[in-house]
């Protein structure tokens, strides 16, 4: 563990948050020093993102004291933290995708590049290619936020931190990351991390939010975890995955974590068909799906896999062919819905779930949305029906008519899951549907798949994560450069190995 200061450099002692009546941080005591990682583990719901908005400023705890180099502290704003070197890199993403990178690196601290009262852009773009050059990250500092992809942004999140600490003269920042890599793959995870080392060995201390057990386990100093708002223990790096899983969710992980022994196999009703379908970056692509069959997609960044969910659901960009039950189902997204057809994509605050609206708008989004002519809304019948499928997947809430932005991730995705369900989805696309999403969360998640699998549902699966992908799918179709390189069988008995994926990968 490095630690360059003897004080705490960001500390929370007895902190605790009520919302309404309901208890959702207590007496949680942590320590950060400079120049360490610290790791923060927990079921979604566990209070990981509450505490984060607490020590930064986004929120003020209900009882307990913030401490900042030994000093009580009260911040009232992301501002006041600033000011005092704490910093936050939110899982959903901060940045303003039509505004330059430039501007972006300066959000929050404007007035420091004007002057009377004038925005100095020259100013601001001589100060992003200073620290650019820095990071070591090639960004066009004249360019707009939205022009790069949903990982680059991820990492120019992290510039950003940086970039305020500069602004603010910190000479030992803290930065709180909340699921900083859950958009990250391959030669972006690299840069990440070589980047948090050398911020660190500069004195940077991080509080690392993360699902991803091995990740955290091998670049934290020590962890905390967190259980229904309560810290249960503080951990080593040495601690197992099945150690952090019984402290998370307080039991041992299933050994049949993706449930293979469920898998029966598909019929041979073939549910979905996809001829020729085609979109930029996927060369024209025929699968199909049978009743009761998990198809997993695998491949790397880039590999094309992503655009065939989204042109498998009718994006705009897509072309081909694409029937159900062997009824064409015409090329738009209205129509697959009608046709029953669901889409878990990959960014669910982006496309998935509607953050500002509750949970029962969310669960009958679709219906509403496809309703002929005014229809007349019940809204008893709509509650009723986000209460029926909310508790069918354990959503936990305080309330149907809770915002959704207020869930934590696993609840946030299965909404998401709750919105086609209720409408009778029979045909699934998901793309990495557990991605952000705790041990416990995912287990309730695979569990949904083979039920619905049972019930002669059929799944297309989109994973970045190998394990994953070999333990749900029944076959997996690897891509590359846009087009299907290969199929490998994934049966019950005899799963794919993941020497045989990669080779296909590559």
């Amino acid at each position: 563990m490095t630690k360059l200061e003897s004080n705490p450099r960001l500390a929370t002692h007895g902190v605790g948050r009520v919302f309404d009546t309901t208890r959702v941080l207590d007496d949680v005591s942590i320590e950060v020093f400079a120049g360490e990682i610290v790791g923060l583990i927990g079921e979604n719901g566990a209070g990981k993102s509450t505490l984060m908005d607490i020590m930064c400023g986004v929120l003020e705890p209900t009882d307990g004291v913030v401490r900042i180099d030994g000093d009580d502290v009260e911040l009232g704003t992301l501002i006041d933290g600033a000011e005092r070197g704490i910093f936050r890199v939110f899982q959903e993403q901060s940045l303003i995708g039509r505004v330059s990178v430039a501007v972006n690196l300066c959000l929050g601290a404007e007035e420091r590049f004007s002057t009377a009262g004038v925005f100095r852009a020259s100013k601001a773009r001589a100060h992003a290619r200073t620290l650019l050059d820095d990071l070591g990250l090639d960004y066009d500092v004249d360019r707009a936020v939205g022009d790069y992809s949903f990982g680059e942004r991820q990492l120019l999140e992290i510039a950003r931190a940086v970039s305020l600490s500069r602004i603010f003269q910190t000479s030992h920042p803290v930065i709180l990351m909340d699921e900083p890599t859950a958009a990250l793959s391959g030669g972006e995870l690299a840069i990440f991390f070589d980047l948090l080392v050398r911020l660190r060995e500069a004195g940077t201390a991080f509080v690392f939010v993360s699902h991803r057990l091995p990740e955290l386990l091998e670049h934290s100093d020590r962890l905390y975890v967190l259980k229904d708002g309560a810290v249960v223990d503080e951990v080593p790096p040495t601690t197992t995955e099945a150690q952090l899983h019984r402290l998370m969710v307080g039991r041992e992980r299933a050994d049949d974590v993706y449930q293979k022994s469920r898998q029966a196999g598909p019929s041979s009703v073939v549910r979905l068909t996809a001829a020729g379908v085609t979109a930029p970056g996927l060369q024209p692509t025929d699968l199909q799906v049978r009743a009761g069959e998990i198809v997993g997609v695998g491949g790397l960044l880039g590999s094309g896999k992503n655009q065939l969910a989204a042109a498998l659901f009718g994006a705009a960009d897509s072309a081909g062919s694409v029937a159900i039950d062997g009824v064409d189902v015409g090329r738009s997204v209205s129509s697959r819905v009608k046709a029953r057809m669901g889409y878990i994509p990959l960014h669910r605050h982006a496309e998935g779930a509607s953050l500002g609206l509750s949970i029962a708008e969310n669960i009958n989004e679709v219906r509403l949305g496809t309703q002929p002519g005014l229809g007349i809304r019940r809204h008893s019948r709509e509650t009723a029906e986000a209460r029926t499928w909310a508790d069918r997947l354990r959503v936990r809430m305080r309330s149907v008519d809770q915002r959704v932005r207020t869930l934590s991730g696993g609840n946030q995705q299965k909404v998401v899951f709750a919105k086609w369900l209720s409408q009778g989805a029979e045909v699934i696309v998901a793309n990495n549907p557990t991605r952000g999403v705790d041990a416990g969360a995912k287990e309730e998640i695979y569990q949904l798949l083979r039920d619905l699998t049972a019930d002669g549902a059929a799944v297309v699966l989109v994973s970045d994560d190998l394990l994953e992908l070999i333990g749900l799918s029944d076959r997996i179709l690897v891509m590359h450069d846009g087009a299907v390189t290969g199929e490998i069988p994934s049966p019950k008995g005899q799963p794919a190995s993941e020497e045989a994926v990669v080779a296909l990968m590559v």
